[in-house]
């Protein structure tokens, strides 16, 4: 069950809930973010760019030439980490998992496993800094939290998950890339850098809510320098995002208007934020329970654990199962033990009232 089917599931959902509520119709387009959508179209040129020019294949051989698979895993779940803290998780995926699958197309080897772990990885990065992911950039905005806090209190998370995650990947299939013959790749320089100030421009203009001009500017570059992009864009992949802003906003709106959650703190909030995020996304959690939970912190940590699990934790997954062609029920061997080993580890600090 691929992006099709997912799709098909969030369509079923959609009418499901028009018909729960007539008026749902109406307001459905108004829970989009447009913004996310045009960052997303943006990201995916880019990425195409980078992939034509040769800098994904030249990287991958790069990485090959590594004789220790330890440190290779350990080189790219880093690398996956910090760049989602830097640039946001949806931004580090779209680089990350084409990285990923041109060194499984120049290797040989079928790389399923670490395409999931990279996923997971991003995820837990983007913990880190108020402006890793939406959910903490709206968790830092509501609460008026300082820049050097956040990441402060976010730190033990971030090296706690960080850890749980490279011993998980130790029981994983291995990449077995020893012995790869490795091909020569022409890189293309000026492809390579007008990418990467493409992708400069989009983050400088995300950051400054000026979405918009990034997306303009890549779409006349990209048709410029190789206007054949314009029709590789994942249609699909739009359709679930715009899906999954409608069935989740409603279902979140519903929430609201039920009444159903009380207030929060500690243990309970870290739970019910986790849980919440695994049915409706960590996005939408986070606003149905920011007026919930006073502690911060307990709010950020169970809603970006949230994130891996299901794949319905984070919009983020969605992308990787997209672009890597991953079955669900392959996605969800790997993500959703390690979902379970963190929740058990930060209730139990939790309860402990050790962190948060």
């Amino acid at each position: 069950m691929k992006g099709e089917k997912l799709l098909t599931l969030l369509i079923i959902i959609f009418i499901t809930l028009s018909l729960l509520d007539s008026s749902f119709l109406f307001r459905s387009v108004s829970y989009i973010n447009f913004e996310a959508i045009s960052l997303i179209v943006s990201f995916m040129m880019v990425s195409k760019l980078l992939d034509v020019s040769g800098a994904f294949s030249r990287l991958s051989i790069w990485i090959i030439s590594k004789e220790d698979e330890w440190k290779i895993l350990t080189l790219l779940l880093l690398i996956s980490e910090l760049s989602a803290a830097l640039l946001m998780n949806d931004t580090a995926l779209f680089f990350m998992v084409p990285l990923v699958i041109t060194l499984s197309r120049i290797s040989g080897r079928r790389l399923q496993d670490l395409a999931i772990l990279v996923t997971i990885a991003v995820n837990v990065g983007s913990a880190l800094t108020p402006f890793g992911n939406p959910q903490n950039i709206i968790i830092w905005s509501h609460y008026h939290v300082m820049i050097a806090e956040f990441v402060i209190e976010m730190t033990p998370f971030f090296l706690l998950s960080t850890g749980l995650l490279l011993l998980f990947a130790t029981f994983t299939t291995p990449m077995n890339l020893r012995k790869v013959k490795i091909p020569m790749i022409k890189l293309n320089l000026r492809l390579t850098i007008l990418a990467l100030i493409l992708l400069f421009l989009n983050v400088v203009s995300a950051q400054v809510g000026l979405y918009w001009i990034g997306l303009a500017i890549t779409v006349v570059a990209s048709a410029v320098l190789k206007k054949e992009l314009l029709f590789k864009i994942d249609i699909p992949l739009l359709a679930i995002f715009c899906f999954l802003f409608m069935d989740f906003g409603q279902i979140s709106h519903l929430m609201e208007i039920w009444r159903v959650i009380p207030s929060l703190t500690g243990f309970n909030a870290l739970i019910v934020s986790a849980l919440l995020s695994q049915l409706i996304s960590n996005v939408p959690a986070t606003i149905t329970l920011l007026n919930h939970i006073p502690d911060w912190r307990a709010l950020a940590i169970g809603v970006n654990l949230g994130g891996t699990g299901l794949i319905t934790g984070s919009m983020a997954n969605v992308i990787t199962l997209r672009l890597a062609g991953i079955d669900l029920k392959k996605f969800h061997e790997i993500s959703i033990p390690y979902f379970i080993g963190s929740l058990a580890c930060f209730l139990s600090l939790s309860y402990l009232l050790i962190y948060p």
